[in-house]
């Protein structure tokens, strides 16, 4: 007896033995390739809740970091609130000047004799070149210690200013607000604005 030959397959028929192999080869790339995905997503996923993580752990110290400061904060506050508060008082005040003589009365003037007229109005010349030279250097007086108390007031100012961004509080409002209060949120926004 002769053995038996397999007859040769038909195209067809290798074909349809291939494909559950070609089938479970897609099938396990497409696997792959989901996990792959999935992976990355985990992955993505992880390093946003680090970097929220390392945020939060920041925060807390830079909260923890403004409550030991508080009174140095305070105080560098006070001081330059104050020396911006009495500056712009300094720049609204006004020089008033000394009260210049009064002009002769020319309905008592009349009553004069002419002499006695001319002398009234020599001696208001004379008291109201008295005036200017006084007045001018009352005025010279006045504008010399207004200069000399804002640039005092304006050191002071900067002064705190200094102090203040040593202590890593920016010279913005709303980071002097955020620092004098601790407030976590508000320096949460203070420090995201000055980071981007």
């Amino acid at each position: 007896m002769r053995p038996a030959t397999r007859p040769p397959e038909a195209p067809a028929m290798r074909h349809q033995r291939s494909s559950p192999l070609l089938l479970a080869t897609l099938l396990a790339l497409l696997l792959l390739g989901c996990n792959g995905a999935e992976r990355q997503r985990r992955e993505q996923a992880e390093r946003q809740q680090a970097a929220a993580a390392q945020r939060q752990r920041q925060l807390d110290a830079l909260v923890s970091r403004c409550r030991r400061q508080q009174p140095a904060v305070q105080q560098q506050l006070q001081a330059f609130t104050s020396s911006s508060a009495a500056l712009t008082r300094v720049d609204q005040q006004r020089y008033i000047p000394l009260l210049r003589p009064a002009a002769p009365d020319p309905a008592v003037l009349e009553r004069f004799t002419r002499d006695d007229q001319e002398l009234e109005k020599e001696r208001y010349q004379q008291a109201l070149a008295r005036w200017r030279e006084a007045d001018g250097a009352e005025r010279r007086r006045w504008e010399a210690g207004q200069a000399a108390r804002r640039q005092q007031l304006t050191a002071r100012q900067s002064e705190a200013r200094q102090a203040l961004a040593k202590l890593g509080v920016a010279a913005t409002p709303a980071a002097q607000r955020a620092w004098s209060r601790c407030d976590r949120s508000q320096l949460s926004a203070v420090t995201q604005g000055i980071a981007s």
